[in-house]
């Protein structure tokens, strides 16, 4: 632990400390418009004073956040209040509440309160469900409060959301999860955006959601917002599929010093589904929270948190080549493995041994054939657990300084740092070592208008493609083009049975050629090697990912009196953004003497009238333009219509677009066994696809039907086989996957139009209905189109084209980003039902149903990764007992197809168990909690060769007066 806090703050990030202390210091003389109660607060029976009573400002603006502070030791306390008149609510352990209304400030009370039990009246009375106003909104929002949050069984507050209806989660480590709603889930989560206290979260590099690695710890939350679906009008051309807003607490309302330690075990026997399976690693995490406020002018705060421990491990070693799924070996019958978290065994080679010669046996013996034989074959790759450790860590520092220019006018300067070593999944399994990302912020916010600047910077410190790594090895040893040569010649020749050929390929045969034999995992020459290859960031034989990515945004937004008449409310606002990607090629196409940069600007308008006292409309308008796309337009119009009381119906359409993010437009990564490649004419061009690549699926049409017509024959008597004369004949199947001119002309922005219609209903203020409908219509939707180019052009000789694009020697595989030729359509129903008992039991289930309509012919991968059925049931209470609380959930996710650039495969249903345990200490403002994740045990991914998650438990200590 003393090693990983051993960090020093970059140049900026001191900069602004410097820049926070001394504003501190310039304003502190300053005279506060705040005003001060203070008093004592004692029993109504001895006079005796109170120790640490809470006293805190109650009404509908504190509902979701405390705003007070608790007295001393003696039962005396000051509280400043900038607004009168309000009421107080003063509590403490074996005393009745109190409330007292104040119309000023006043000195010296003498608080009185009444010993009592209050167990049964905390267990009574609860807060409100739901606002009136969430139920009147237009769109979906659903809200996590402070008190949901740390009640909720999870690890961090971050993973809560998981149980909101519709919500898929793509986990990539420990420290990172990223969320994603209405489909087209993804490690990396481009249509979905997250925000921190309006600062964008996603990585400007990468392009990865930071999920929570550089965000705020569970101390400093304050509530959670998912807005589930399209949002483009408002939030921007990327929030096709939803926004998770994060607002932290404010230090003039959250004063104070919180903390709080947690432990965790994992890794359980994935055999063993006990209960209590406690596991062999473990992972610890500290937090602490300070806040103050100087005469209610000036207020900081900082928060910091160190997570370190044993990640989550991706051991998926199925087989999804040929044979069967256990086959994780090459053997005599299966000879082209390819193990989902094996790397460099992932293309295939068509090996076919003409006429009469077969393939050698056991013994090594060749026979005399009338018949060709044709098989796969792939190269022996390297086991992740081989190639990375799976130690995690994550350290956090953030500090904000808040200033009231006037009563309602508040000056916000805030940093944030993080840096993180772990494993995520992108279009590589990326093993993130010493990843540092930097926000800075400074916003002037009030009531009609907010003007706001933020940039994001990251530094991929040592972070390395974990897959990369493994190709160049298996190269640097022996290239494809000879080991697979090596290894027809040598099977042909009869030199042994498939093993002794196998290991002769795989050695420096022939003597002199330069070639050296595999490198041996656990040796002191493999670990050389990677070592080599994981610090070097040539793109031609090194790992290592530089990126200094940089983002740089500035927004302002204003409530408008415009047309007072007509319109209840009428905001406007406009951004404007410029990325400077800085990867060295390694990433980007901003090679030395090549620098990228691209800038995008947008304005919005958002107005709503209220038609009739019971029903409302909404209408908003956005245009955006990015320098390398003409102007595009999002529009959303909406009505809400109250059909009893508590009881409304809504509707909304939209038509949004989404503009080609940075690396659809600018990627060009050489991940070894194929090269992932923007869709920009410039960059797709270097190279030189149209009419001299095939289409994959074209190639795997191909093979296909040479494989179905060879067991043909195969099971006829005497049936003779030419492999050769089979793949002439279907030949015309490649003719017609040729990339033609019309392909790869610019990638286009993206169309949704999307209809959704919503009922929500509140009975007694205990039970909640809802349900929502949509349909979403995608036109050029953006995905990757997957194309393999041999070294001759089919245009050339299409035979000998054929021949080298089953050959991962002599052809290149390549993922371009581009356009759907046809319509992509997704619908879903998502259900709820929320209710909350007298005594204060709170059981909630949601469901959801989702499916995806594509055409076959489509040659694009769209990446659905949705399961078509959710299943959530949750069931808490927050006081069986005076101090003790608890929640259960149960989770239930479909089996599902996942489409990435990394690897394909079926993710198998699963279900998952939580639990929480929550134990109070209301003198010193504690909270004991015990909890498990997955406990149960059942061994699950949500992400196609992400990490495997089993049982994981916790127990955590907290100090929080809030």
């Amino acid at each position: 632990m003393k090693k990983l806090l051993q960090f020093k703050l970059p140049f900026a990030s001191r900069f602004s400390l410097c820049i926070a202390l001394f504003f501190c210091g310039l304003l502190m003389q300053n005279q506060s418009w705040a005003q001060l109660v203070s008093g004592k607060v004692v029993s109504e029976e001895t006079k005796a004073s109170v120790p640490y009573a809470s006293i805190k400002l109650i009404g509908p603006e504190y509902a979701n956040r405390r705003v007070g502070v608790s007295a001393d030791e003696n039962g005396l306390f000051t509280l400043a209040i900038s607004k009168f008149p309000v009421t107080l609510e003063i509590t403490s352990v074996g005393y009745l509440p109190k409330q007292i209304n104040l119309v000023k400030a006043e000195q010296n009370l003498i608080i009185q309160l009444e010993p009592g039990d209050v167990v049964l009246q905390e267990m009574v009375f609860s807060a409100e469900k739901i606002t009136e106003e969430e139920l009147r909104s237009p769109i979906q929002i659903e809200k996590l409060t402070v008190k949901e949050l740390t009640n909720t069984a999870s690890f961090n507050f971050y993973d809560a959301v998981v149980n909101l209806k519709g919500v898929d989660v793509a986990t990539q480590s420990i420290v990172i999860n990223t969320v994603n709603t209405r489909g087209f889930n993804s490690n990396t989560n481009l249509r979905f955006r997250q925000f921190t206290d309006g600062i964008d979260g996603q990585a400007p590099g990468l392009g990865f959601s930071l999920g929570n690695i550089v965000g705020p710890s569970g101390l400093d939350i304050e509530s959670v917002e998912l807005i589930p679906g399209p949002t483009t009008s408002k939030y921007g051309p990327g929030a096709f599929n939803g926004v998770l807003d994060m607002r932290t607490r404010n230090p003039f309302d959250y004063r104070g010093l919180s903390f709080e330690v947690k432990g965790a075990t994992l890794g359980s026997d994935p055999y063993d589904q006990s209960f209590i399976s406690l596991g062999t690693d473990f992972l610890g995490e500290a937090s602490f929270r300070y806040a103050n406020a100087i005469k209610n002018k000036v207020g900081f705060k900082v928060n910091g948190s160190v997570l370190s421990g044993v990640d989550f491990k991706a051991v998926n070693y199925d087989n999804i080549g040929p044979g069967a799924a256990f086959e994780d070996t090459h053997s005599i019958s299966n000879q082209s493995i390819n193990v989902v978290n094996h790397y460099g065994d992932d293309r295939a080679a068509l090996l076919v041994v003409p006429v009469r010669v077969t393939p050698p046996n056991m013994d090594g013996l060749t026979q005399v054939s009338l018949r060709d034989t044709a098989f796969f074959v792939t190269r022996r790759g390297y086991r992740e657990e081989d190639l990375v450790n799976y130690n995690a860590q994550n350290i956090k520092l953030n500090g904000s300084l808040h200033v009231k220019l006037t009563p309602k006018t508040e000056l916000v300067m805030a940093s944030f740092f993080g840096k993180a070593s772990t494993m995520i999944t992108g279009d590589d399994r990326i093993a993130l070592r010493d990843f540092e990302i930097q926000q800075h912020k400074v916003e002037v916010t009030n009531e009609k208008f907010n003007i706001r600047g933020y940039t994001t910077m990251q530094d991929a410190g040592n972070t390395y493609n974990v897959g990369r790594l493994a190709e160049v090895m298996i190269q640097t040893a022996k290239p494809d083009a000879a080991w697979y040569n090596q290894y027809r010649n040598l099977y042909i020749a009869g030199r042994g049975n498939y093993q002794t050929v196998r290991n002769i390929a795989d050695s420096g045969f022939p003597g002199g050629s330069g070639y050296e034999s595999r490198y041996k995992p656990g040796t002191e020459r493999f670990d050389s090697l990677r070592q080599v290859v994981i610090n070097s960031i040539d793109p031609r034989n090194g790992a290592r990912i530089f990126d200094k990515s940089r983002l740089y945004h500035v927004e302002a937004s204003a409530k408008l009196n415009a047309w007072e008449d007509f319109f209840d409310s009428f905001e406007v606002g406009a951004s404007a953004r410029m990325y400077d990607p800085e990867s060295r090629g390694t990433i980007f196409t901003d090679s030395i003497g090549n620098d990228v940069t691209n800038f995008e600007y947008g304005a919005f308008a958002e107005m709503s009238h209220k038609i009739d006292s019971r029903t409302d409309a909404t209408a908003s308008l956005r245009v955006d333009k990015n320098e390398n796309f003409n102007i595009i337009t999002s529009q959303r119009i909406s009505a809400v219509r109250e059909i009893k009381p508590n009881t409304f119906v809504r509707g909304s359409l939209q038509r949004g677009q989404r503009l080609p993010n940075i690396r659809e437009q600018f990627f060009n990564q050489n991940l070894g066994d194929l090269t992932i490649v923007g869709g920009l004419p410039e960059v797709v061009d270097q190279y030189d696809l149209q009419n001299n690549a095939f289409l994959e699926s074209a190639l795997n049409k191909y093979n296909q039907a040479i494989g179905s017509e060879i067991n043909r024959i195969l099971a006829q008597p005497n049936g003779q086989v030419n492999v050769e004369s089979l793949k002439y004949r279907y030949l015309s199947i490649l003719e017609d996957g040729i990339i033609g001119t019309d392909q790869f002309n610019g990638i286009k922005p993206e169309t949704i139009t999307s209809f959704e219609v919503g009922f929500r209903s509140l009975v007694e203020s205990k039970r909640l209905f809802e349900a929502i409908l949509y349909v979403n219509h995608y036109r050029n939707f953006i995905g990757v189109t997957r194309v393999i180019k041999p070294r001759t052009s089919p245009l050339t000789d299409l035979t000998l084209a054929a021949e080298q694009a089953n050959n991962p020697g002599t052809s290149d595989q390549y993922y371009v980003s581009d356009n759907s030729r046809n319509a992509i359509i997704t619908q879903g129903l998502e259900l709820v039902y929320d209710v909350t008992s007298d005594e204060g039991t709170n059981f909630v289930v949601n469901t959801t149903f989702a499916n995806i309509i594509q055409n076959t012919d489509d040659p694009l991968t769209p990446g659905f990764n949705t399961p078509s059925f959710k299943l959530n049931l949750t069931l808490g209470h927050d006081r069986i007992s005076k101090n003790f609380g608890g929640k259960v959930s149960w989770r239930y996710r479909s089996a599902y197809d996942w489409e990435s650039n990394f690897v394909d495969g079926r993710i198998p249903g699963y279900n998952t168990f939580d639990f929480q345990m929550t134990y109070r200490i209301p003198k010193i403002y504690g909270a004991i909690r015990f909890g498990g994740n997955n406990v149960l045990n059942n061994a699950q991914f949500n992400a196609f060769g992400g990490p495997e998650i089993t049982a994981f438990y916790y127990l955590s200590f907290g100090f929080d007066p809030f």
